[in-house]
């Protein structure tokens, strides 16, 4: 990890790595504080976190609906810029297919909790990354 510090692909893997701090603290903070999570919404497999009572789309999430999943995504594929081959993609792929699945398993759960205004929210915001995905 620490071999030829200042190469092309050692300089994007640190700034993947790094990058993917700031979707994952931005998006905990607006969770937390815009999204009023709540032990009332009675969902078992949602984390306390998870237990939003209000559609968060300020902050971060004005921009991305997922930003802890773009953080993960960040972080898969600076490992794979660590040490880039074909196991090491085939890994941050799958990472990627996975989180895309999760993603979209968890807007139609907004959906059905957030209705319209979750549609509406998708219209005008990206997935993972801002003004892209």
């Amino acid at each position: 990890w620490f071999r030829a510090p200042c190469s092309r692909h050692q300089l994007a893997s640190w700034a993947l790595l790094t990058g993917s701090l700031v979707p994952l603290v931005l998006g905990l903070r607006d969770l937390r504080g815009a999204g009023r999570p709540s032990a009332a919404r009675g969902d078992a497999a949602l984390l306390g976190l998870e237990k939003t009572t209000a559609l968060v789309t300020t902050g971060i999430f004005r921009y991305i609906r997922h930003p802890l999943y773009s953080s993960l995504l960040l972080l898969a594929w600076g490992a794979f810029c660590k040490a880039p081959g074909w196991v090491a993609g085939a890994l941050a792929g799958a990472a990627s297919g996975l989180l895309l699945a999760t993603a979209r398993a968890e807007e139609a759960e907004n959906i059905a909790y957030f209705g319209e205004a979750y549609r509406a929210y998708m219209a005008c915001s990206r997935m993972f990354i801002p003004f892209v995905l």
